[in-house]
């Protein structure tokens, strides 16, 4: 390569480097997504790496190369990171994973001979002696199966952040929307729809006041604070979906919905104190892909979406996967009328409807099998924490 480095910029690099391979390889796949570890490069989110993340993290300008007669490379001009008017970046337009680097775990699609991190966290039984990203995937399936919540918040704190990186970003650091607006200024801390009437039950956390019952200067300052701890949440888990080991990126908004991790249904919020705590305290704040998130939504436990994602991939591997049903839609899953299925149901209408009552006998055999799979696999999974049963 004949170009001069000298004065080049990291981002322009990472550039070029990603059109070279696309050219070498015929793709188009390098540069359209963002690897967390490649953008969150420490532990801790200070002032003084903050720019280097951004630089990484944000979309760049196309790269033109100038390729000499020998195919070395004469020059090249592009692969500037794009800043917003605050010198940030604007996180709308960050790389989306799609295709290749958008693997996807809902019923659905969910496949294990696509991806080992998949296989590792339906089937975490078989990675004794997993190590890295394969052994993290292995403890969030057994987080999932066990119902152990605590353990599912601590794989995803995988960062902590500067107070003062926060209002930084908040305040433009990040912005969103085609007008620019920083982060701080935009709808981000309204996620989850408080202050809606749908949701006009929320509960600011360990009191009885409504929300919807503060005064407005009361109400703008919870939604900053909200906003920073939405922030926080996503920054501590890098970036990714909390629900997999994945390790790609997926900016906040449409890519990454803000959900809880508990829902507003079976909380205090809504069952009083029976519930099981307050929906809005932001130790139930998570952030997950869309495709995942359709679990959450139904607002199945971890054991229920760990479960279901089993019986889907072995349904699909028995070569039942045209007949798997399709996710549902944004409209069905708003609609106030639609039932919320508890485990048992979710599995039987999961299994009845890829094998319907109109199959042949040796299908209506595989579909009881796997009924009686999920609740012989319940009743073992409501016993002892794996952390005693599982030798690693």
């Amino acid at each position: 390569m004949s170009i001069r480095l000298r004065g080049i910029r990291g981002d322009q690099l990472e550039g070029l480097a990603d059109a070279i391979l696309n050219k070498e390889l015929n793709t188009r796949r390098y540069g359209k997504s963002r690897e967390m570890d490649y953008v969150f490069q420490d532990d801790n989110l200070t002032t003084d790496n903050v720019d280097g993340v951004l630089e990484r993290l944000g979309a760049r300008t196309p790269v033109r190369i100038n390729w000499g007669s020998d195919g070395s490379i004469e020059g090249f001009s592009g692969g500037s990171v794009l800043r917003n008017k605050f010198g940030g970046i604007n996180l709308d337009k960050v790389p989306v994973p799609t295709g290749k680097d958008y693997t996807k775990y809902s019923p659905s699609v969910v496949d294990s001979e696509t991806s080992e991190l998949v296989r590792a966290q339906l089937y975490p039984e078989l990675y004794g002696n997993a190590t890295g990203q394969v052994a993290q995937a292995r403890d969030m399936g057994f987080a999932h199966r066990y119902n152990d919540y605590q353990t599912y918040r601590d794989i995803n704190k995988q960062m902590t952040v500067e107070p003062e990186v926060l209002d930084y970003l908040m305040q433009g650091g990040f912005s969103k929307g085609k007008a620019d607006l920083p982060l701080g200024r935009s709808t981000f801390n309204k996620a989850g729809g408080i202050g809606t009437e749908a949701r006009d039950q929320v509960l600011i956390p360990g009191t009885d006041i409504r929300f919807v019952d503060l005064p407005p200067a009361e109400q703008r300052a919870y939604l900053s604070n909200r906003g920073n701890q939405f922030l926080s949440q996503w920054l501590g888990q890098r970036g990714g979906s909390m629900g997999t080991a994945e390790s790609v990126i997926f900016p906040p908004g449409r890519p990454s919905h803000m959900d809880h991790v508990q829902s507003l249904s079976s909380s205090i919020d809504t069952k009083g104190p029976g519930g099981w705590g307050y929906s809005d305290d932001p130790s139930n704040y998570s952030y997950l892909d869309k495709d995942y998130n359709v679990n959450t939504k139904l607002n199945y436990d971890l054991q229920t979406t760990h479960q279901l994602g089993r019986i889907a991939d072995t349904l699909r591997q028995q070569g039942y996967g045209s007949t798997i049903p399709p996710n549902l839609t944004d409209t069905q899953l708003s609609d106030p009328n639609r039932v919320r299925l508890n485990q048992n149901d979710a599995i039987g209408e999961l299994v009845a409807k890829t094998i319907p009552e109109t199959a042949d006998p040796e299908d209506l055999k595989v579909a009881i099998m796997l009924l009686k799979q999920a609740e012989e696999e319940q009743k073992r999974w409501s016993g002892k924490g794996y952390w005693e049963t599982f030798e690693r």
